[in-house]
């Protein structure tokens, strides 16, 4: 109830803002039946934490939709479809939308719903826009993943840290399907040629409902690493960083980009480490690259947050590329299209700008970007928000 509360008094917000405009804008008000799109997301449970900001961002961006003319004619509608971070009703939702033949929808937002709903929508639709770059869509399929994947931002993440010197990392890792992923995209990033002085001295593994990681953290203590490495989300990397507070282990730590949420770094406030990175994409840095359609994209994203009083955080920045692709999608397409319609579409975009950079879903199909979308993110404690640690593709700045 409190994140409906919250995502309705955040609409509620923007529709005033946008009828602050002007009488003038009323002639252009969308009517008729909304356009409805589907979104797959985790707003209880425990992906709330970023499932329930990807919420808000959908109302937002459905406001800002229909106060710019909506689709068609017609107002845009977002329907949330709460998972409960639970992969049985991801499948269960996705066999629903492929029933109703609907084009297309967004999410899930978890990789391990990206996986479980692959294969029912993989052949025949619907076409689904995966919230996550640890999602791997598969070549010609109806998933789409509109990140750099997870193996280029482990790539990205090794590169800043080899650029600066660091060569001994550990890795700590949930046995979930995030810890999975991640372990075979640094197994692929650490095999790379420019990798080959670079040593992975411990790898260990956690269940996410484990309470303590203790005893893996005295294994890597023990092999004197320079970085860790721990790819996981919400309250598992909270744990991780608890035990290493407590037993007095302060190294470099990356992380997913999907932690960096300002309520997660206050809860952890009192023991984050001197320095926390996060792997993460071109949107969570908006403004800080060279002035251009991106940069002209990521100031706009910025100022429709500031008007409903809310500031960049991951949630916002993981749903917004792919839920403004679901709009364009919407708006060039019949209006009773099919998902081969929404497919074909998509599969020959090129030259979309968006928050990440600009899309190519020909040269890079089932992405629409590359490596030179990673970006190494930090928390920076002295203003309490989050920096540019690296350039594009993981570079040294």
């Amino acid at each position: 109830m409190n994140v409906q509360r919250l995502s309705i008094a955040v609409f509620a917000c923007v529709l005033a803002l946008g009828a602050a405009k002007g009488a003038a804008a009323a002639p252009g008000a969308p009517s008729g039946a909304p356009i409805e799109i589907n979104a797959i997301l985790s707003t209880t449970g425990n992906g709330a934490f970023i499932g329930s900001t990807e919420a808000n961002a959908l109302h937002v961006i459905e406001a800002d939709v229909n106060a710019s003319g909506g689709i068609q004619g017609r107002p845009l509608h977002f329907n949330i479809l709460d998972d409960q971070t639970n992969t049985q009703l991801d499948v269960q939702f996705a066999n629903d939308l492929a029933a109703k033949k609907v084009p297309l929808f967004l999410g899930p937002n978890i990789p391990a719903a990206c996986f479980a709903t692959g294969p029912i929508i993989d052949k025949t639709g619907p076409l689904s826009l995966c919230l996550n770059p640890f999602g791997h869509p598969a070549p010609g399929s109806y998933q789409y993943a509109p990140f750099a994947d997870s193996y280029q931002v482990a790539a990205g993440t090794l590169r800043y840290y080899r650029e600066r010197g660091i060569t001994r990392i550990a890795m700590l890792n949930a046995t979930d399907g995030t810890g999975r992923d991640s372990d075979l995209a640094f197994a692929y990033a650490f095999r790379l040629p420019e990798n080959r002085n670079m040593t992975l001295v411990a790898q260990e593994h956690y269940a996410p409902g484990d309470v303590s990681v203790s005893a893996q953290l005295a294994h890597i203590k023990a092999t004197n690493p320079q970085a860790l490495i721990s790819y996981n989300t919400g309250a598992p990397f909270g744990t991780v960083l608890r035990g290493m507070h407590d037993d007095g282990i302060d190294v470099p730590v990356a992380t997913s980009g999907g932690n960096m949420t300002y309520g997660q770094m206050q809860q952890y406030a009192q023991f984050i480490p001197s320095e926390l990175d996060f792997g993460a994409q071109l949107a969570f840095a908006p403004g800080d690259i060279a002035p251009g359609p991106v940069r002209d994209k990521q100031l706009a994203f910025v100022a429709t947050l500031k008007k409903a009083s809310l500031r960049p955080e991951a949630g916002y920045e993981t749903v917004w590329d792919p839920a403004q692709l679901a709009v364009d999608i919407m708006r060039h397409i019949p209006a009773d299209a099919d998902a081969a319609a929404a497919r074909a579409y998509l599969a020959k975009l090129h030259g979309w700008v968006g928050l990440d950079g600009v899309y190519d879903f020909i040269g890079f199909p089932q992405r629409g970007i590359g490596v030179n979308a990673v970006l190494i993110m930090r928390w920076d404690p002295s203003t309490k928000t989050f920096v540019p640690a690296s350039r594009r593709g993981g570079a040294k700045r």
